[in-house]
């Protein structure tokens, strides 16, 4: 389609000298509901008799998808080529709707944001008022592919919208628009949303730059009074400063010196020990890890650990399988005890037999990794450091 290639050809004569500029904006979706009920009647009229079948035809609402292209002309205004489709059906003065409607629309529209007139803020939400011109094409097709109609008119485009800023990347775009048709003298309507990429950056607001002021020659000289000295940058003079030297990033008190503060460190970790079958005793290969709880336990001196012990179906009753559940999960605990020195009042056991499997008990595989210890070891120690200004303090 020819309108197709203009579209292409103008987003590429656009994007070329901007793509290395700050400010260049991307639409590449655009998805709106296209009303053009309000120029039915006109429609009608005018699309008549091009086949020479004397019907006429008019275009139905339907699905709008397009994209944009842009600059960014100051912070808040930008100009964009647009492109976009409204494919849906056509209707013919017997209410027949066996008929195809495509309409395809080129334009240049300027967003020109509020904060052009209010003041630029740091608000992610930018209204814009929309203005622009362009050209609509709307071709009627029947069930062959044949067109049977059509017409290629001016148009002027009115909106307002507004701009959501995710970041200084991504915008949420979202719009309704009026579309007059000058050649034609009709209204349609249009609402839309889609997401917008800029390139390189907003552009900045430009900062107002005082004007320049004659230098005031003062000869008074100029007298270095030592009290008023703070050679370490903590905002308290020398002469009072009672810890000289203090870091940059730490708070401190009247005196100079850093002020404690008091920081809670809470310990969560897990434990998991498998045995062999009908076993309790531990694997050799478990004990680096029984060693590292231990270790972690005697850092967090309030720690506890509770520890069960589970078993798979196997063995000649539930109460046998109870029972070795129960001494696996006192192997556990005498070892914490006995090899590694935790007070006993720290660990309790408890064992569930064959009661809460983590896996089918009807494979080998899945009673290997129902044989278990599994022991939760919470805790927390609290420390005095010194406040940073960075640290949030509850």
């Amino acid at each position: 389609m020819k309108l197709n290639k203009i579209a292409l050809a103008l987003f590429a004569v656009t994007a070329a000298p901007l793509a290395a500029n700050a400010g260049v904006t991307i639409s590449p979706l655009l998805l709106g509901y296209h009303y053009s009920e309000g120029a039915d009647d006109d429609q009608a009229e005018l699309l008549g008799n091009y086949d020479g079948s004397g019907d006429n035809y008019y275009k139905e609402d339907g699905l709008y998808t397009g994209a944009a292209l842009g600059i960014e002309l100051t912070p808040s205004t930008q100009f964009q080529v647009e492109y976009g489709v409204s494919d849906t059906d056509a209707i013919d003065q017997d209410g027949s709707d066996n008929f195809d409607a495509e309409q395809e629309m080129i334009s240049g529209n300027f967003l020109i944001g509020t904060e052009e007139f209010t003041g630029y803020t740091d608000n992610a939400f930018k209204p814009y008022v929309l203005v622009g011109a362009g050209q609509s094409k709307l071709e009627i097709k029947d069930s062959s592919g044949d067109k049977i109609s059509g017409t290629k008119d001016t148009i002027g485009n009115l909106g307002l919208g507004a701009m959501y800023r995710i970041n200084d990347a991504l915008s949420l775009r979202g719009e309704a628009r009026a579309i007059h048709n000058f050649d034609n003298n009709w209204w349609e309507g249009m609402a839309l949303a889609g997401l917008e990429v800029v390139l390189g950056g907003h552009l900045a607001p430009t900062v107002a730059v005082p004007p320049m002021q004659e230098p005031v020659v003062d000869n008074t000289p100029v007298v270095v009074v030592e009290a008023d000295l703070d050679s370490d940058g903590d905002g308290v003079p020398d002469s009072i400063d009672a810890c000289p030297g203090t870091p940059m990033n730490v708070v401190v008190d009247e005196r100079g010196c850093p002020v404690p503060v008091d920081i809670t460190d809470e310990l969560k970790m897990e434990l998991r020990v498998f045995f062999d079958n009908d076993k309790s005793a531990i694997k050799n290969q478990y004990k680096p890890e029984i060693a590292k709880v231990a270790e972690k336990m005697r850092e967090y001196p309030n720690s506890t650990a509770r520890v069960e012990g589970h078993a798979s179906k196997t063995g000649p009753s539930a109460r046998y399988n109870q029972r070795l559940s129960e001494a696996r999960a006192v192997a556990v605990k005498s070892m914490l005890t006995n090899e590694f020195g935790i007070a006993p009042n720290r660990l309790s056991t408890v064992g569930y037999g064959y009661d809460n499997p983590i896996a089918s008990n009807d494979t080998e595989e899945g009673r290997a990794m129902n044989r278990r210890v599994y022991a939760i070891i919470t805790g927390d120690k609290t420390m005095t450091v010194e406040q940073t200004k960075d640290m949030v303090v509850q």
